[in-house]
């Protein structure tokens, strides 16, 4: 059985930065919180699992919790080793479904929570 590849479109999300078509594998996945950020590399993956509602990405030293809707697609571009970035909305873009400036309503695959632990 060959697997089935799904189009790059497909995995996008206003929630989450993919790499360029025909670029090269990101080094790191950045996740930008509110307040902070991290630089995760990816020689550190472990595994990622999960639904449409909840994803884990698990490092060697951390684990990346997120929470919210349609994260099929953030996991099975997780797979692909497509992610460069997972942007945390603002608590006004995950309480009303919007995002950007001009404040549009956004029905696609949406982050709305997302939590890093550090192993000890």
């Amino acid at each position: 059985m060959s697997p089935v590849l799904i189009p790059a479109q497909e995995l996008a999300s206003e929630d989450w930065q993919l790499v360029d078509e025909g670029g090269s594998k990101p080094t790191s996945l950045v996740v930008q919180l509110r307040r902070r950020a991290y630089v995760l590399p990816y020689f550190r993956f472990v595994y990622a699992e999960g639904d449409n509602a909840l994803v884990k990405i698990a490092f060697a030293s951390h684990l990346v919790t997120v929470g919210g809707n349609g994260l099929a697609a953030l996991l099975a571009a997780l797979a692909s080793n497509l992610v460069v970035r997972l942007i945390q909305p603002t608590e006004s873009e995950a309480s009303f479904g919007v995002r950007g400036a001009g404040c549009a309503k956004y029905s696609g695959p949406s982050i709305t929570d997302i939590s890093v632990e550090e192993f000890k």
